[in-house]
């Protein structure tokens, strides 16, 4: 649940993800090459596809293409919905305290293994062996029990209705061949054979890998679900978004998916042969703000400043094409519009009041990290805002290394910062808990309200919508965040690649099914 290191990666644009069928040639015409391969590009690199260490984003697109959970969420919808991967069916008691998962029969890992309930518990006891970011998920795990090879019992430490999103995660547990983690057990100092190698039994399995050049996917011929679109995807690094997009509308690549700024998203929208795509997601641009500011440390000053600032038009201006302004607290499809409203109400005489009061003579520091495009653009269209209305205010922006110590300053840091977060699973506990109570990673300056931890839990417990409610009515009228936005991910491709509609994921952009991807017509 601590993702401060990986969500920094969202400072950057590496979640983006290109795809090419084939070399040059003109959008549209790309299958010189056939419809066997796909190519594919990282912008910057990935980290290593270790399914129990990727904790970042892109490298998903190579770790949940050759390993499967439990249970995962169906791509190409707005909304997460769970469906069956490796368990076809399961169920929870009542206290959400032990959960029954009946497997798949006739799955094979790459090795040649065959899937059965034992697979299950090594994978998740490897999992807590590893001990990096993702092994949270399975920390309450009490105990893996096998009643037969086709079905297995798990029983947590304490009640916890996200669970089963936690196995549905993109960060999830992966079940792994219990052969392969006998024949090459992790070291955290020695060298890691699954970071070239895959065992698990997902419809990719790892080909070629060079680290920081190139990775190579190839379809597995035994796997038990549909076959993939295209049999071969090859990835190459990429070190320029600028060289992108030059090649994209040149016809030398063929798609580009993920992260993408509006001023490229824009200009690519109006080429032809390319099609553009704009999906939902869970990233969430937030405002936040210092408890430990002289400034701001007022409530009544606090709400004021944000009752003040129209931020339906500051997203507008500062995303346009790849953000969407937020009406409630949570991210976008976790809580029903009801039961996630702001309380804040705007009012654009707010900010007049306050440069002739409170705010006088004042300074409002804004930080954001310096490689993030949407962070820059809402602090500075936030800075002049304020400024416009009398209030001086200063927009500044840190390099990746120094953004994070700056706000832990205290009194002596910024006031304000924006940071674009998403949830690790569709669950409002996986984001609540995390962006919203100090022990979460992602509470930036360490806010507090009264109470929330204490309601949080008795959610976390038994899933009560109506608590989860209460928890976004206290996070409003606390005045410490203001969730400004929704990024949408963002796609464009030559129109002779199919599937894309189908392919992307409801929590995390840049992560593509990239199985459902095909060739037109095929």
């Amino acid at each position: 649940m601590l993702r401060k290191t990986a969500s920094a990666a969202l400072l950057t644009i590496s979640l983006t993800l290109l795809a090419a069928c084939s070399g040059g040639g003109t959008p549209g015409t790309s299958a010189a090459a056939g419809d066997d391969l796909l190519k594919l590009a990282f912008l910057g690199g990935v980290k290593t596809p270790d399914p129990d260490t990727a904790y970042d984003g892109p490298e998903l697109n190579l770790v949940n293409s050759a390993y499967e959970g439990l249970v995962t969420y169906k791509s190409g919808q707005d909304k997460a919905e769970l469906t069956a991967a490796l368990a076809t069916t399961w169920s929870a008691d009542p206290t959400n305290t032990v959960f029954t998962f009946d497997l798949r029969e006739g799955v094979t890992f790459h090795d040649g293994t065959p899937f059965t309930a034992a697979a299950v518990e090594k994978s998740f006891q490897r999992r807590t062996d590893v001990g990096e970011g993702p092994a949270y998920m399975v920390g309450d795990v009490k105990s893996v029990a096998t009643p037969s090879d086709k079905q297995v019992v798990i029983t947590l430490d304490a009640p916890n209705s996200a669970f089963l999103d936690l196995l549905a995660s993109p960060f999830g547990p992966k079940i792994v061949s219990p052969a392969a983690i006998e024949a090459h057990p992790y070291s955290a100092d020695g060298e890691n054979w699954f970071a070239s190698n895959d065992a698990g039994t997902g419809p990719y399995r790892y080909g070629t890998f060079t680290p920081d050049t190139s990775y190579q996917l190839t379809a597995y011929d035994g796997y038990w679900g549909a076959k993939p679109g295209y049999p071969t995807v090859e990835f190459s690094v990429v070190s320029s978004l600028s060289t992108i997009q030059l090649q994209l509308e040149n016809g030398e690549l063929d798609g580009l998916a993920g992260y993408s700024d509006s001023t490229t998203f824009t200009a690519l929208q109006a080429k032809e042969k390319l099609k553009t795509y704009q999906f939902s997601s869970m990233q969430t641009p937030t405002m936040f703000l210092n408890p430990k500011s002289a400034t701001l440390a007022d409530q009544a000053t606090r709400l004021d400043l944000l009752a003040g600032v129209d931020f339906t038009d500051l997203a507008t201006k500062a995303l346009g094409a790849v953000g969407k302004p937020a009406t409630g607290v949570f991210p976008a499809n976790l809580l029903t519009g009801a039961d996630d409203q702001q309380k804040i109400t705007h009012d654009g005489t707010k900010l007049a009041s306050l440069a002739a009061g409170s705010l006088k003579s004042k300074t409002i520091k804004i930080a954001y990290g310096a490689t993030s495009a949407d962070a820059k653009n809402l602090s500075d269209n936030l800075a002049a805002v304020l400024n416009a209305a009398g209030i001086t205010a200063q927009s500044t922006g840190y390099a990746l290394g120094t953004y994070f110590p700056e706000l832990e300053k205290g009194a002596a840091g910024p006031d304000i910062t924006f940071f674009a977060g998403f949830p690790d699973t569709a669950h409002p506990d996986a984001w609540a808990t995390v962006f919203y109570t100090p022990k979460g990673g992602l509470d930036l300056f360490g806010a507090e309200v009264p109470g929330l931890s204490d309601t949080l839990g008795k959610a976390r417990e038994t899933g009560d919508q109506q608590l989860y409610a209460q928890v976004a009515s206290q996070v409003s009228e606390s005045g410490w965040w203001y969730t400004v936005a929704t990024s949408l991910g963002t796609a464009v491709f030559a129109d002779d690649v199919a599937g894309v509609e189908q392919s992307y994921h409801p929590v995390i952009t840049g992560v593509l099914n990239l199985a459902v991807l095909h060739p037109a017509g095929a």
